[in-house]
């Protein structure tokens, strides 16, 4: 590209530019698409400072420039690509990680938590064991790489389990988004060799909820940040064990998109605060659910609750 050209900034406003002037053959969002697609399709980026130096892309496998290689070319940039990433900067990430890390760990009571996802140096996960950092999994996003969906009852204990979080798609937007993923999730973790449903119905909500719920993890969490009557967003995966909260398009409920700059934190529900705590069919399964699982706290029935009620007003007493 050329050098009014070579930036998405660049190539959004002469797109907009011509658009004005009705020089496009096609919509102005396809070609703007279709050139930012083009600008990220390579495999070496050069390094601004160092004409003759470059640098590998991240995930440049995904490239067509990549795959248009002859074999052996693909092998030593696949070399260079995972030396650089994950074997070189090995080092500096652990003595970085050891320098900073401590830090903010003495800063706070807090309980930290990593979000140990995806690509991750080598060093992260005996970095976070010998801090006591808790890790995360996501059942999507597995981090054995032999598995295509995690196992919550293999989960270990330091670690905080969800079905989705703010950075991805909603359990309802993700089950619809891939018929054949369904299909092998569907046999490889419910179990069932049948015809999965095409949306995630309140059942399977439920089962997949109580998965998480009862796996071995500290932490099982579940979004749920509801608006009041002015204002307030929400992840739906718990509204979704009620089906008159599941009117509104699964593809609508994703807080935030990493990958469009223009899609973070605008969701708003469609459920106010003041009806959720009405509902007290929802609130049961809830409770049914976190109570059957062991992670509440002891019930404390009404006479156990009158006796230290008295013992506290005896002990004030005494003072």
């Amino acid at each position: 590209f050329k050098e009014e050209c070579n930036t998405e900034k660049k190539i959004a406003a002469k797109v907009h530019s011509c658009a004005e002037k009705s020089l496009l053959p096609e919509s102005e969002d396809k070609i703007r698409c279709d050139l930012f697609d083009l600008l990220k399709n390579i495999v070496l980026i050069r390094d601004p400072e160092h004409d003759k130096s470059f640098y590998p892309r991240f995930n440049l496998e995904d490239t067509s420039s990549f795959r248009d290689l002859d074999d052996h070319s693909k092998n030593v940039l696949k070399r260079l690509y995972y030396d650089y990433y994950f074997h070189r900067q090995d080092k500096l990430w652990r003595q970085n990680a050891l320098k900073t890390l401590p830090a903010l760990l003495n800063s706070s009571d807090m309980l930290a938590c990593g979000e140990d996802l995806g690509l991750i140096p080598a060093c992260v996960h005996p970095v976070m064991q010998e801090l006591g950092l808790i890790g995360l999994r996501i059942q999507r996003m597995p981090s054995e790489p032999d598995l295509e969906f995690g196992i919550p009852s293999q989960y270990s204990y330091m670690t905080v389990c969800a079905p989705s979080c703010h950075d991805c798609s909603t359990l309802r937007a993700w089950w619809e988004e891939d018929e054949e993923r369904r299909h092998r999730f569907f046999k490889s973790v419910i179990g069932s060799d049948d015809l999965p449903p095409s949306q995630c119905v309140p059942d399977l909500a439920h089962l997949i909820i109580r998965q998480h719920i009862e796996s071995p993890s500290m932490w099982a969490i579940f979004p749920l940040q509801v608006r009041d009557t002015t204002c307030g967003f929400d992840d739906q995966d718990l509204l979704a064990l009620k089906e008159e909260y599941m009117t509104r398009p699964a593809t609508e409920e994703t807080i935030n998109d990493p990958t469009n700059p223009k899609h973070y934190w605008r969701y708003r529900v469609h459920v106010t605060m003041e009806s959720l705590i009405k509902d007290k069919e929802l609130k049961t399964t809830i409770k049914d659910l976190i109570q059957g699982s062991g992670r509440s706290y002891p019930h404390i029935g009404e006479a156990e609750r009158q006796l230290s009620l008295e013992t506290a007003a005896l002990s004030l007493g005494k003072q």
